[in-house]
């Protein structure tokens, strides 16, 4: 079932963790701090952050009548979803796949960086120990 603009804003704000905020002066669905998509103030569809370029084209290629890109969208990880063509699943779907992506991006940033090979021999060879001055007085 196709839906309105209104509905995609609302499905998409609806997702654990979204937010709505300005994007380039458009209102547009965020998550924490990450763009996830928003409604087209001009098509009649929704403008969705994918992974990436290649990405984008499996799903254009997949689904031609739901997904397309204008020129504007063609040199980062973008796509548009047509409304009519688009439903609540669907949508929900594009929204917690991009959720996921945020989410991994994320965990990876924190994980604690790797030692380098300095440290690891550093830890594997035995420790100097002091040795005491005598004090001669």
């Amino acid at each position: 079932m196709a839906l309105t603009k209104t509905q995609a804003r609302k499905i998409m704000l609806s997702m654990d963790g979204t937010s709505e905020g300005p994007y380039f002066g458009r209102p547009s669905v965020f998550y924490g701090e990450k763009f996830v998509g928003r409604v087209h103030d001009r098509e009649e569809a929704v403008a969705l952050r994918v992974g990436s370029i290649e990405m984008r084209d499996v799903m254009l290629e997949a689904e031609p009548k739901l997904f397309y890109v204008t020129d504007h969208y063609r040199p980062w990880p973008m796509l548009l979803a047509r409304l009519k063509a688009l439903d609540t699943k669907t949508l929900k779907e594009l929204v917690l796949a991009r959720i996921g992506e945020i989410e991994a991006r994320t965990k990876k940033k924190r994980a604690p960086a790797k030692k380098t090979v300095a440290k690891k021999i550093a830890k594997k060879a035995p420790a100097k120990k002091a040795k005491k001055k005598s004090s001669a007085r």
